[in-house]
């Protein structure tokens, strides 16, 4: 019979107008879900893009150092002393992130991220950047990331980066190329230069001394043929102990864990999927304990025709099962609407991930599950004669 007549989905349907709120009310919980753990993404994704859009094999940084954000410098000579170390090239990469101000004309100044290095040497796998190599050693000249905030007021797609007029910390800034980055929770906006040009703009960088005599991260490329734990290893026992040296799954993996244990936005986010969850609970329990509520007396008479609690555990775990579909895909849907216009409104990597699909799909059933669980507690419990 059970398989004959599809009883829990016609429990659901047979009342349209409550089948529509009830996966509503579910949708609703999904997007909540879809929203936090698309935020939580885009917070890991888009703090670590610089990291992955980095050409290089071993990173060394500051001993101290706990994110791109903090302020953590190490004295050029590593860099040399790593480059004696033979099998490697590395780049020195100098970062501003505190005291950059970008002031488009006749407007005022927006704090921005500048990231430098010599333009000779391959390094950002960033099409855009790669192309104006040449003209960003001129001097005064950047590229900027399409991705930064309309506040900059950068050049469109269409328009030539040098149609931009503006002041970089009080001096004035020519564009010459463009690329896509990302911004993220602590960057609206970023510029590339060479570190000739990141001197003159940041004179002061060094306490007074030479700008580019401390460096933010040493980019490291291993040779071709090298062993890059061999040469990791190499590098460790080479150098002092003021610094260290990763490699790049490494280094990234330590920017996403200070992102998301160390600051409250990851906390927040992460607590925000849980009550998403809870809501998402309370809700499919509403939903389906009405609809079992309802038929009551239908219930009671299977069970005294013989009917057992195998049957009314199945009945009741396909219709969460059903709820869950229904209201996934609503929810799905307008949260594929929602990233798109954030995403093209800040800039973050806030996009349709089939990892996070799979997670909100899992939850939505689980909670559905359990609410199923909790409801039918009483159709489990009820004496059949008690029912009707």
């Amino acid at each position: 019979m059970n398989e004959r007549t599809p009883l829990a989905l016609k429990n659901l349907t047979h009342r349209p107008r409550r089948l529509l709120v009830a996966v509503g009310g579910v949708g609703f919980a999904v997007l909540l879900i879809f929203m936090e753990l698309g935020f939580l993404a885009a917070l890991l994704d888009s703090t670590t893009a610089v990291i992955r859009r980095i050409r290089a094999d071993l990173f060394i940084l500051n001993r101290s150092t706990s994110a791109l954000v903090a302020r953590a410098r190490f004295p050029r000579q590593r860099i040399e002393q790593a480059r004696a170390g033979g099998d490697v090239r590395v780049i020195p990469i100098h970062i501003e992130n505190a005291v950059a101000v970008l002031r488009p004309a006749r407007d005022k100044g927006y704090p921005i991220r500048v990231l430098a290095f010599d333009p000779r040497q391959p390094l950002f796998d960033l099409p855009g950047v790669e192309s104006a190599a040449s003209e960003l050693l001129g001097p005064d000249t950047a590229a900027y990331d399409t991705t930064s905030k309309a506040e900059y007021r950068f050049p469109g797609p269409t328009e030539p980066p040098g149609d931009f007029t503006g002041e970089l910390s009080g001096r004035r800034i020519r564009l010459v190329g463009r690329f896509a980055l990302s911004t993220d929770f602590a960057t609206t906006g970023t510029l590339i230069m060479s570190d000739q040009n990141f001197a003159r703009y940041f004179p002061w960088g060094a306490g007074g001394e030479d700008p580019l005599s401390v460096v933010d991260i040493g980019a490291v490329q291993v040779g071709p043929g090298a062993s890059v734990p061999e040469v990791r290893a190499r590098l460790e026992r080479l150098l002092p102990n003021d610094v260290k040296v990763l490699d790049k799954a490494e280094y990234e993996r330590n920017e996403r864990a200070f992102w998301l244990l160390n600051t409250p936005i990851g906390y927040i986010f992460v607590a925000g999927t849980i009550i998403g969850f809870v809501v998402g609970v309370i809700i499919c329990y509403q939903i389906i304990y009405a609809s079992l509520d309802d038929h009551m007396g239908e219930f009671a008479t299977l069970k005294a025709i013989g009917y057992g609690r195998s049957y009314f555990v199945g009945l009741v775990a396909c219709q969460s099962l059903y709820l869950s579909l229904f209201g996934f895909v609503p929810g799905a849907l307008a949260s594929m609407f929602l990233y798109a216009g954030i995403a093209k409104a800040t800039g973050l990597m806030v996009v349709f991930r089939p990892w996070v699909a799979a997670v909100v799909l899992g939850s939505t059933l689980l909670m559905c599950t359990v609410s199923g669980i909790l409801a039918m507690r009483r159709l489990l419990a009820a004496d059949p004669a008690s029912l009707f």
